[in-house]
């Protein structure tokens, strides 16, 4: 199954596996009919009379929701009639060339069942009206998930937007410069491999304490980056700020960074607290990954914030087995640490072999020297 590198456990967005599920339906279908001998002229005609059918029925429906919208047709719709009956009816070119068919082929192909057009109607407006009574026709929960994944209407898609342009597109070009100054003052604290970054925590279960010491007592507070202020939104002089933690291993410390959670799961945390906003559980596990996922998209596009930061993704095993989240960390900082050393490895001996040869002295097998110029001959 496709997932991120960050995790296994959060997904990609969604391929075309249902269309081609329903070419191999489609093929499968086709080769029954024809293994029972049922005529293509006769399969044509009831294909083209269900086709008909569902398009009348969905007209059906689109006329039930346009009573619906034109109540709000100045608050949604800012009065346009012709955007309200868009909405629930579609491109009327479209709409209109689709009911002129329908009803071309229910009065020109042959009537098999016996019943006059206008039963027909009425059976459609029947079956229409009683899937919207009882609800027959929803949406299942995993094409509401694709619906609101290819339209990002996901409350993970806007928390990671207004995370990165709100606080990570303002941070991340000067880190690097205030860490310098950071350690001209404390005597190069900040010197491991991977200091220049800063490292955001992601646990999956939005777990996020305000202090990392009550996470992991491994984890230790040292200082604080040199602030940095921008105006924003009205605000004169808003201070941003950064905290170097120091991780410890078997009660020594090991390594050095700036390390900080991702605030906004702490927005979906509360909200799967609090029943007015409908956030259960297992939504706050699906957004948690789509926010991840879409962050590191974001990021991966973003040329100010390349190698500047990283995302360490984790979920906490269940109750009775150790985790530490200070391993985790170290973990993931040593084989952040020895990518690079394989990377500079590679770029080393590659540079080596072209520049670093021994020179050759070419000489040639002719007793006397020829003379630079040709054409003394």
């Amino acid at each position: 199954m496709p997932h991120s590198s960050l995790h296994p456990s959060i997904p990609r967005p969604r391929g075309h596996r249902a269309k081609m599920a329903a070419l191999v339906l489609l093929s499968t279908c086709l080769a029954a009919l024809w293994e029972l001998g049922e005529l293509s002229e006769h399969i044509l005609r009831w294909l083209v009379l269900h086709l008909a059918s569902e398009q009348l029925g969905l007209l059906f429906k689109g006329v039930c929701s346009l009573a619906e919208e034109l109540c709000h047709l100045h608050s949604r719709y800012q009065g346009s009639y012709w955007r309200a009956t868009r909405a629930c009816l579609g491109c009327p070119i479209h709409g209109g060339a689709l009911l002129l068919l329908s009803c071309y082929f229910y009065i020109s192909l042959p009537n098999t069942t016996g019943l006059p057009f206008t039963w027909t109607l009425a059976l459609l407006g029947l079956s229409q009206s009683l899937n919207i009574l009882l609800g027959l026709q929803g949406l299942a929960p995993a094409e509401v998930s694709t619906v609101c994944e290819q339209r990002n209407f996901n409350v993970a898609h806007g928390m990671a937007w207004s995370y990165y342009i709100g606080y990570l597109r303002l941070i991340l070009p000067g880190l690097r410069a205030r860490i310098r100054t950071f350690n001209q003052l404390h005597n190069n604290m900040l010197r491991d491999t991977g200091s220049y970054r800063l490292y955001i925590l992601f646990p999956l279960d939005c777990g996020v304490p305000d202090d990392l010491s009550v996470a992991d007592p491994n984890i230790r507070f040292l200082h604080e980056l040199p602030r940095q202020s921008a105006d924003r939104a009205g605000i004169k002089g808003r201070v941003y700020t950064n905290s170097i933690y120091e991780i410890l291993e078997n009660g020594k410390p090991v390594r050095t960074c700036v390390l900080e959670y991702a605030t906004p799961l702490q927005t979906l945390f509360a909200m799967s607290q609090d029943g007015r906003a409908g956030f259960s559980r297992e939504d706050r596990l699906e957004q948690a990954k789509l926010f991840c996922q879409t962050l590191e998209d974001i990021l991966a596009d973003a040329p100010e914030c390349q190698n500047n930061c990283r995302l360490i993704v984790y979920q906490e095993p269940t109750e009775g087995s150790s985790f530490f989240l200070s391993q985790e960390i170290l973990r993931h900082l040593r084989q952040e640490e020895r990518e690079e050393v394989t990377v500079g490895t590679v770029g080393t001996l590659a540079g080596s072999s072209t520049i670093h040869q021994e020179p050759e002295l070419l000489i040639s097998s002719m007793d006397q020297p020829l003379p630079l110029r040709t054409d003394v001959f």
